[in-house]
Order: structure tokens, then sequence, then C-alpha cells
């Protein structure tokens, strides 16, 4: 009785050692791509944010712009910055790890003589609906997946 109990014991063990063996052969890989879609919504926060493209064009400022536009997360509700000439804040809600919405934005409302980069940033943000942080490069994409705002951080 005893040898029967000892060889069941075995046998059990051999067969649950063996089934675990299986399950690691079968996972899938992850792809070399998911990189960027693991990265916490914690990478957004105390950096700032520099505005470099908007719609596939590189950003040039006149002289008239009292700021470089930029957004910056002091936490994961709320974000502020600088539009190039006004000063704004947001709400911001991160659902997923690429998932975000800014919404209710404000802004002061200074007399600028140049406000076109200004209302675009203003409207890329409020249309982000995914993004993506590859090392320095910050990248707001619209819901159609396509990108609307590029900003590095160099800090």
């Amino acid at each position: 009785m005893l040898k029967s109990s000892l060889f069941l014991i075995v046998t059990f063990s051999f067969v649950a050692c063996n089934n675990q063996q299986t399950k690691h052969v079968h996972e899938p890989e992850q792809p070399v791509n998911a990189i960027e879609n693991t990265v916490s919504p914690e990478e957004l926060l105390n950096k700032e944010w520099k505005l470099v493209e908007l719609n596939g064009s590189g950003i040039v400022l006149d002289t008239s712009f009292s700021n470089y536009p930029y957004l910056k997360f002091t936490n994961l509700v709320s974000t502020g910055g600088n539009l190039g000439c006004n000063g704004f804040g947001a709400n911001v809600h991160i659902s997923a790890a690429d998932s975000i919405k800014i919404s209710e934005i404000i802004s002061t409302e200074m007399a600028c003589p140049n406000l076109d980069i200004e209302n675009r940033f203003k409207k890329a943000l409020g249309d982000a609906r995914t993004y993506h942080i590859i090392s320095d490069t910050f990248t707001l994409k619209d819901e159609k997946k396509e990108t609307i705002a590029r900003l590095k951080n160099n800090n």
C-alpha cells in the first residue's frame, strides 16, 4: 500500500511539473515595440514637456512669444503650462496605460500678436486620446491614432 501511495505521489508530481513546463513553452513572446505601451503614467510627472511639433510640422516661434509652449504634469489629474503667450491649466484623465483625456482647458487672456501656434496647441491638447513616451519624447495622438503633437523633455 505504501509503495502504491508513493508511486501515485511521484506520478502526480511529475505530471504537475511537466504541465508547468508546457505552459511556459506556449506563452506568446512580447513584441519588440511593446516597450512604448508599458511606460507608467508616472513617467509624465514633474517634467517640462516642450512642444516641438504640431500636426507633423516643426514649431517656429516668433519673438512675440514670451515663453516656449510646454506642458507639465504635477499629478495625474491636472496639468498646466504655457501655450506660448498665455498660461493654462486643465483636467487630465488617464484610464489606461496609454489613454489620456485633457479637458476643461482654461488659459489667461493676454493680448498676444500671434495666436496661431497657441490656438493649435490648445486644440491638440483637447483632441488628445492616447499618448506614448519613448525616451525623452512624449507623443499625443487623436482618436484616429494620428500624431497631433510631439513634446520633448530636456531635464
